[in-house]
Parts: structure tokens; C-alpha cells; sequence
């Protein structure tokens, strides 16, 4: 892993690559904008980095294998009955036959809430202006 950073006088720019050339590359593109400093890590992976991508291989269906399927509704359903199918497999291995309808229930309520929040993250990231519209008028009052 290496890690690239650029200090600027306002901000400072930090960038991770698993590839060398890529982070050569983000060097020169940082360098082009005439930093300050710029420095070049080798052996850097932070523990968000490691977090946010073993949950990508899994749990992201834009990264993981299903990422070959092109319905994104298809995809979704069938991380719908892996995720159900683990529920079983945990509830055999515990012997809590008695919850099982509950603990499905749970798993589903549970993965769409967390997919309602990654969209809504990844809406107001990639398409901010989405969410302009509420809030207060130009005039400093309710529309």
C-alpha cells in the first residue's frame, strides 16, 4: 500500500493506492498543482482502509463477484437470499430454531436500512444539489 499526500496552504490531500505506478501518478497529478510539500509512503494501510474494503468484497455488490450481474435489482435480491441463508445457517449452528422468523426479519430490516444509508451517502457525495432544496429560501425564510 502507498500512501501519497499533498499539503496545500488551505487543506492537505491524502490519497491511497495498492498499485505503485497509480501513486506515481497521483504524485505528478499533486505536484502539478505546486504544493507545498509532497510526501510518498511505502507499507502504509490504515485500519479504515482495511475495513472499507473487506466490507466491499462482501457486502458491495458494485466490487464483489456479483458485480458481473448487470440488474442492480438482481443483484440486490440475491445478497438478499445470501443474507437469509446465513441467518439459517447461524440459527443451526446456535440452536435458536425458535427465532429464526425474527432473526430474518431483523437481517432484512437491519441490510436495508444500511443500504438506504450507503445511498444516501453516495447521493450526497456524487450529486449534492439533490438535497438544496430544503431547508431555508434565498431569503433567509421557509419556501
Amino acid at each position: 500500500m502507498y500512501r501519497v499526500t499533498g499539503y496545500f496552504r488551505e487543506k492537505k490531500v491524502v490519497q491511497y493506492f495498492a498499485d505503485v505506478y497509480d501513486a506515481i501518478d497521483f504524485k505528478d497529478v499533486v505536484d502539478a498543482h505546486y504544493p507545498l510539500k509532497v510526501t510518498f509512503e511505502k507499507g502504509v494501510y490504515p485500519v479504515r482502509s482495511f475495513i472499507v474494503d473487506s466490507w466491499n468484497a462482501v457486502m458491495n455488490s458494485e466490487y464483489n463477484p456479483l458485480s458481473a450481474i448487470p440488474h442492480t435489482g438482481t443483484r440486490h435480491m440475491i445478497m438478499q437470499v445470501l443474507a437469509w441463508m446465513w441467518v439459517i445457517v447461524f440459527t443451526v449452528v446456535t440452536g435458536t430454531w425458535a427465532w429464526i422468523g425474527v432473526n430474518i426479519v431483523i437481517h432484512t430490516l437491519l441490510l436495508g436500512a444500511i443500504v438506504i444509508t450507503v445511498a444516501t451517502f453516495e447521493t450526497a457525495k456524487r450529486k449534492p444539489e439533490y438535497f438544496g432544496g430544503f431547508g431555508r429560501g434565498n431569503g433567509g425564510e421557509h419556501e
